[in-house]
This record gives C-alpha cells, sequence and structure tokens, in this order.
C-alpha cells in the first residue's frame, strides 16, 4: 500500500520513499547512521522500510576477531556478529524499520561468497521494492565501494534507485550535495555529476535518529560518537539542510530534471 508523506515534505525526493523502500546497509549500521532520520520519517508516514545488510559476518563463527572488532572488545567473529545483530534490531526497532541480515563477511574476515552469491542474495531481498536506497558517497570503505560497484555493474532492475552520502565522515568529505560530486569508485560507472538533493526533517526524527544510533554501542567510541560526536554529526546534518539522496537517471529524469 502507498503512503502518504507529510504535507511539510519539501524535498520532491522523499515523495519516492513511499511504499516498500530496502535500503542496502554494508555493515550493521551503515543504513542507519546515514539515513535514520529519513527512514524513522518516512516509516512515520506509512512506508514499509527493511534494512538489508550485506556484511554481517557469521554469528556460528569461532575465527579470531579482526583487529576492530578486538577494539570493540569482541574475542571472535561470532562474538562480534551476535552483538551487532541485536545492537541493529534495537536500532531498526526505534525508527521503524526492519531488518534484514545476509551471512557475507566483511573485509577482514572470509567474504563467505563469490560476486556472484553477493549480487543474487540482494537482488534476492530486494525483489519487489518500490525504492532501493544503496551506499553513494564517499565510498571511502572498501566493502562500501565494493558492493555498490558491484550492485550497479550487474544491475537492481528497479524503476526506483537512489545513492545516499554516508555517515560517520567528516564534514569535508560529505559535501556531495552542494558539489554534486561522483564517488572516484563510481567514476567509471556513472559519467558527469549526481543530482544530490537534502531530506529535510524535523528535530524530531533527527532525535530519533539519535536514539537509534546510540544502540550501536560496541562502535560508538571508535567512530567518535559518543556524547560530542553523535551532536556535531547530527548539528553538521541539519546545518547542511539534512540526509542526502542521489536518484539515478531513470527516476532522478522524472523528477528533478536530471542531465
Amino acid at each position: 500500500m502507498k503512503s502518504k508523506l507529510p504535507a511539510d515534505s519539501n524535498d520532491r525526493g522523499l515523495n519516492a520513499l513511499d511504499g516498500r523502500v530496502v535500503v542496502v546497509s554494508p555493515h550493521l549500521d551503515d543504513a542507519i547512521m546515514s539515513l535514520g532520520s529519513t527512514i524513522a520519517y518516512a516509516a512515520g508516514a506509512g512506508a514499509k522500510i527493511e534494512v538489508v545488510t550485506v556484511f554481517t559476518d557469521v554469528a556460528s563463527s569461532d575465527a579470531p576477531a579482526s583487529p576492530w572488532d578486538r577494539q570493540c572488545g569482541f574475542l571472535t567473529e561470532g562474538q562480534a556478529a551476535n552483538a551487532r545483530r541485536e545492537e541493529d534490531s534495537q536500532a531498526c526497532s526505534i525508527v521503524g524499520a526492519e531488518p534484514r541480515w545476509l551471512n557475507f563477511g566483511s573485509e577482514c574476515y572470509e567474504r563467505r561468497g563469490s560476486e556472484d552469491d553477493i549480487w543474487c542474495a540482494v537482488t534476492a531481498a530486494i525483489c519487489g521494492a518500490d525504492t532501493v536506497l544503496i551506499p553513494g558517497f564517499p565510498l571511502a570503505h572498501s566493502d562500501h565501494a565494493y558492493l555498490t560497484n558491484l550492485l550497479l555493474c550487474k544491475g537492481l532492475n528497479r524503476q526506483r534507485v537512489g545513492l545516499y552520502v554516508e555517515q560517520p565522515y567528516p564534514s569535508e568529505l560529505n559535501k556531495a550535495p552542494d558539489s554534486s560530486p561522483v564517488a572516484p569508485a563510481l567514476k567509471q560507472i556513472i559519467k558527469g555529476s549526481l543530482p544530490w538533493s537534502r531530506i529535510r526533517t524535523s528535530r524530531t526524527y533527527r532525535r530519533t535518529k539519535a536514539r537509534a544510533v546510540r544502540s550501536y554501542r560496541s562502535q560508538l567510541f571508535h567512530l567518535q560518537l559518543r556524547g560530542l560526536g553523535l551532536r556535531r554529526m547530527l548539528w553538521r546534518e541539519a546545518v547542511q539542510g539534512g540526509e542526502a539522496i542521489a536518484w539515478l537517471p531513470s527516476f532522478a529524469n522524472s523528477i528533478e530534471g536530471f542531465e
């Protein structure tokens, strides 16, 4: 069932976030940290939001924890995967999204699947969605760049596909909507610039996002998002006009005059 977004929506792109929306997240926090306010807004308007996380690692694995996971207090891949899935479940619940986890390994672990395996699993998860959102900028993390390149090269076959600006990253890296750049990892796929636009939401939804981000307790310290760090990230988003999405040409043509 199609939803009707609130009358105070001031971004035409936000009107695309109705029906069934799937946000593809590389890791167990990327979607909420990047689009938490937008997800909460759309879910509150009646959209069915699903967060499909691709590189969730394997909950039953006893492989030694990666350097990052060791810093976060975990001893094994499985221990980290279990704890982070619990965090993600809580965060998704706060913003009104349904989590779905694919059992592929992140860069520090065994991948446990070929490119075809990953593409098939993601396309199966998004089958029937009205809108799909995937990471788009800055794609500084190798897993993020790998996933977006894979999905764009092999194709998603959806009418509405958007790229989103990833958080948390330094403010100088997430000015995409002002300068319309394409991430270096996508230069061979997307020619020219992208029509980035900000998704403006009220303070209520930004506070909802803040609560959801705090659910990722194991990650906050090392991402510098405890206390002031999180407030700064949300403040930058608000000052810049909100979270950012660029619609790929086939859909952008119909709403923003993509050239």
